[in-house]
Order: structure tokens, then sequence, then C-alpha cells
């Protein structure tokens, strides 16, 4: 099984255009997508990070997780995607206690 390490330096050596197509350039056998965070409104878009875990390490790839016309491709955007090494950090969050 590959590391996050090596799964990053792949991805970022691919120059993907968006985090949903991290799995046709590379291969992502053992790999299970976590969560997506980070979003950002754009006018024609919308930015974020989508994580993925492999064993128990984490990584993050950044750039376009959807557009908004239908008329558009993530290659009209011109961006493209970074990938990063991730660590989990537990939270806490609160409730009304139920009676």
């Amino acid at each position: 099984m590959k590391t996050a390490k090596e799964l990053v330096d792949q991805i970022n050596a691919a120059e993907i255009n968006a985090p949903h197509n991290v799995d046709e350039a590379i291969d992502m056998a053992g790999v299970s997508k976590v969560a997506t965070i980070d979003l950002d409104e754009h006018r024609w878009y919308t930015t974020g990070t989508v994580i993925y875990r492999v064993g128990s390490e984490f990584f993050g790839v950044n750039g376009p997780v959807s557009l908004k016309s239908e008329d558009m491709s993530y290659s009209d955007i011109g961006m493209t995607c970074e990938a990063f090494e991730m660590e989990e950090v537990p939270s806490v969050t609160y409730r009304a206690k139920q009676a």
C-alpha cells in the first residue's frame, strides 16, 4: 500500500484539474474519501479540499469541486489541484441535553 506522502507527490506531479479526477490519474487502491472541507464559492465554481485516508494517514487535495455552469469544464477554470499531507484533529461539539 502506498503512503500518503507517495500519493501526494504523484498527485502534484500529475497536475490534475479537479479533486474528483484524482482516481483517473493515479492508482488510488486502498484509499477512501473521508470528507470535503473549506468550501469557497466563486461566481462560476466552488473550490474545496477533499480529504482522503490511506491506512492511518490522511492527505487533502485542494481544487475546484463543483461547477455552476453546464457549459464549463474543470479545464476552463485554469486551476491545478494541490495535494498535501494532513492530520486528524479531534474536536468537541455540544448539543441540547435530551430529557
